[in-house]
């Protein structure tokens, strides 16, 4: 436990967008936004209908990943990650979001749940996503995905930029960050520190929630344990 909060400590440090509030054993976060459509539903609460929201999920998908092995949006279930999406052959745009994210990846090191998914709007070959990589210098978070690129245009659409605001869709140069449900809770400027550090930031922010949701879980297994 003591290890656990000293990495807790460190992950979290960095960031003062957000704020802890303890008062017993309660605690309350100041919480990432939803964006997309949301949903408005009801469901039955011991007996009583109550108004929820279902908040917007990345579509599912499945492309190609640098190694050349099928790779589906299931691998990422009850992960953080990242994705962005690019054309590999605009030498202008490409480098410097790689840059980028190559900042995440250092920034969140201590963390090696998350991963950094970048989509390649080209139709690219295993080689050229390899050769992609190693020139980018991608760390072990980093997942490279290709397939026709009429599809992962559309994808990034409809998946992405579509739900959200299609404004946002010209040049396709922005960050998403993704939560362990799917949810988009995050869009920064792939282009600019400023937005890119913001992220990190945020990065923290929802590690922490998860990190306090499992423990408040633990409390009341414990305590459900204790009246036994």
């Amino acid at each position: 436990m003591k290890k656990a909060l000293i990495l807790l400590f460190i992950l979290i440090f960095p960031s003062a967008i957000y704020v802890i509030l303890t008062v017993g054993k309660e605690r309350t976060f100041v919480l990432l936004p939803y964006y997309g459509p949301k949903k408005p539903i009801q469901i039955n609460v011991k007996g009583k209908l109550r108004r929820d929201t279902v908040f917007y999920h990345i579509p599912f998908f499945r492309f190609i990943d640098e190694n050349g092995k099928p790779f589906i949006s299931e691998n990422l279930k009850n992960k953080i990650w990242v994705a962005c999406f690019v054309h590999l052959s605009d030498k202008q745009i490409a480098p410097p979001m790689a840059v980028l994210m190559n900042r995440v990846e250092e920034r969140t090191n201590l963390d090696s749940t998350i991963r950094l998914v970048t989509f390649a709007l080209d139709s690219e070959s295993e080689k050229s996503m390899q050769d992609y990589a190693n020139m980018v210098h991608a760390g072990k978070k980093r997942i490279y995905l290709s397939g026709n690129a009429q599809a992962v245009n559309q994808y990034a659409i409809d998946g992405f930029y579509g739900p959200v605001d299609s404004s946002y869709s010209k040049g396709f140069i922005h960050f998403f960050l993704i939560d362990k449900e799917g949810c988009i809770r995050g869009i920064y400027s792939a282009l600019k520190i400023k937005d890119t550090d913001k992220l990190i930031d945020e990065i923290s922010m929802l590690e922490a929630f998860y990190y306090i949701k499992n423990e408040k879980k633990e409390d009341k297994e414990r305590d459900k344990d204790e009246a036994i």
